[in-house]
């Protein structure tokens, strides 16, 4: 379980992430917490799952090493596939509140989002 995050700079603000992993069952964050009364908001969301079919919850915070609430998924996803969001309000995550993601077992995956704190 370990997830290499990559954080492209955003032409004005906000923030983009790139995540890739080959085992993010036990829950990985994918973006850290922001400081109390801030959110984050995720404005784009795109999976892609390799060459195992898993399941994948992106979700908030982490409890005992699962996803705290989840907020899509889990999702069955097959072998090779891909699924992408653009949230046109934005899906504004619980304050203070990491962004996560967990799968159901080993499994290379990407996560590519967009958004912004506020």
């Amino acid at each position: 379980m370990a997830i290499s995050i990559t954080t492209p700079s955003p032409g004005k603000f906000g923030f983009i992430i790139n995540a890739t992993s080959a085992d993010a069952s036990g829950c990985e964050i994918l973006k850290a917490a922001p400081a109390a009364g801030l959110s984050i908001v995720v404005e784009h969301l795109t999976i892609n799952n390799g060459a195992n079919a898993i399941n994948v919850t992106i979700g908030q915070g982490v409890a005992g090493g699962a996803v705290e609430t989840a907020l899509i998924g889990a999702i069955a996803m097959a072998a090779n596939s891909s699924l992408q969001w653009d949230f046109l309000q934005g899906m504004v995550l619980t304050a203070a509140k990491s962004l996560t993601v967990d799968t159901s077992g080993a499994g290379n995956i990407c996560i590519f989002a967009c958004g912004r704190v506020q």
